[in-house]
């Protein structure tokens, strides 16, 4: 996310942006250098090991050690959109469908994190942080995207698939494993769990979810910088194994 490389950077950070778009990328540096922040970019395919392991070799040849590794890769919404059967019924949904949102959200970023973390852990030190989602905690409000009258909510075209759920789910027991499989070695592990962030969604579709958020609104992109920051900093030094839910209060109602 241009978001979190943002942020990283007003930390002192060099950041450095993996996608396997290359045109995402170059949009993302464009929008940084004109805010006058450098970052360098790497394309990779998150579900080919070898691509994984040459790309993380080579930042580590040419910027030194790794200090904090950002898994924010997901097989969501906007990849959907190109595949209407991505939110086909649980009934009649496709393997193929559920392996690539498995592929992608759960299987990259068990590939890159051990990949990151070898090097890790060869100093000694090192920290993670894992995109997880409010939806790996509760169900997604399946309401939501269905119409309703009593209210002239025609509903929406798109939902939240059950793979999406579950490789997000996944993510935080990977985040718990991996805190105390790597503890003895100085390596921090937590999660971030975000709830809807806007994105200039249909106003009916943001107004009912809204309506169900405690604080009442969707969360702003730059509202995650916040909880990136506290997590990458020694402002939490004793913090490892811990899902930090950034939802407006969501999952508590």
């Amino acid at each position: 996310s241009k978001y979190f490389a943002e942020a990283v950077y007003e930390m002192g950070a060099k950041p450095i942006l993996l996608d396997i778009n290359e045109n995402k990328l170059k949009q993302n540096i464009k929008y940084l250098k004109n805010r006058n922040i450098y970052a360098h970019y790497e394309t990779i395919d998150l579900t080919d090991q070898n691509s994984v392991i040459n790309v993380i070799k080579k930042i580590n040849g040419k910027f030194g050690p790794i200090n904090t590794l950002i898994n924010a890769a997901a097989f969501a919404m906007s990849n959907f959109k190109k595949n209407k059967s991505f939110f086909n019924n649980f009934e009649n949904y496709k393997l193929l469908d559920w392996q690539k949102s498995i592929d992608v959200n759960l299987t990259g970023t068990y590939l890159i994190t051990q990949a990151v973390g070898k090097l890790m852990k060869k100093n000694k030190k090192g920290n993670i942080i894992n995109i997880a989602s409010d939806v790996g905690i509760i169900s997604p409000d399946h309401r939501i995207y269905k119409a309703d009258k009593s209210i002239n909510y025609k509903g929406v075209n798109f939902n939240t698939p059950l793979s999406y759920s579950v490789s997000k789910s996944g993510i935080l027991a990977f985040t718990r494993f991996l805190a105390t499989y790597w503890a003895d070695y100085g390596i921090r592990v937590n999660s971030i769990s975000p709830s809807g962030i806007y994105n200039k969604q249909d106003p009916q579709f943001v107004k009912v979810l809204s309506s169900r958020i405690p604080l009442n609104r969707m969360a702003k992109p730059e509202e995650l910088k916040g909880p990136l920051v506290f997590l990458c900093s020694e402002a939490s030094s004793y913090i490892t194994g811990a899902n930090l839910i950034v939802d407006g209060g969501k999952t508590i109602w």
